[in-house]
């Protein structure tokens, strides 16, 4: 998995055929454009962003910052609301919004620890879970019910360990 950051794009209105494309060749000129999915475009080096926006907010295009993990080929589970979350790009790579999403492992608090309880009464809210090498399993939710994660792993004697969204 790799943070990425995501520039929304809003369009004026009437633009001229072709807008898009030479925005986005623009962008190219000056940073590395890793992906494009519709007017969402994601960079490879978050530094680059500040000189985006000032590039695109010359040509009156308003911009919003959109953190992104690209989630890995291999080792991806969905959820049952995964696409309300995550998408793929037209070029067959994966992301989740980390406005809406946090990415957390559970952790064993107290020997007696129960993490297989505890993520069956997750399992609901699961997005997604994604396994990766050396047996790290990560697990996303809604942002908006972290707290719950917390609450659900203490009774269980785990501990929620949260990869920060920047």
């Amino acid at each position: 998995m790799r943070r990425m950051q995501g520039l929304e794009m809003t369009l004026p209105s009437g633009m001229p055929p072709g807008f898009l494309d030479r925005i986005a060749a623009d962008i190219a000129d000056r940073t590395t454009l890793f992906d494009r999915h519709g007017e969402l475009l994601v960079l490879d080096e978050a530094g680059a962003v500040p000189e985006m926006v000032s590039l695109l907010a010359r040509r009156d295009v308003a911009t919003s910052s959109v953190p992104l993990l690209l989630l890995p080929e291999t080792g991806l589970r969905p959820g049952a609301d995964y696409a309300d979350y995550a998408f793929e790009t037209p070029a067959g790579h994966a992301y989740l919004d980390l406005h809406l999403a946090a990415l957390f492992r559970l952790t064993n608090e107290e020997p007696i620890a129960e993490p297989a309880p505890a993520l069956l009464q997750l399992e609901e809210h699961l997005l997604l879970s994604v396994d990766e090498p050396g047996g790290t399993v990560w697990h996303a939710i809604d942002r908006q019910l972290t707290e719950l994660a917390e609450r659900i792993a203490r009774v269980y004697g785990c501990r929620v360990a949260w990869l920060e969204a920047d």
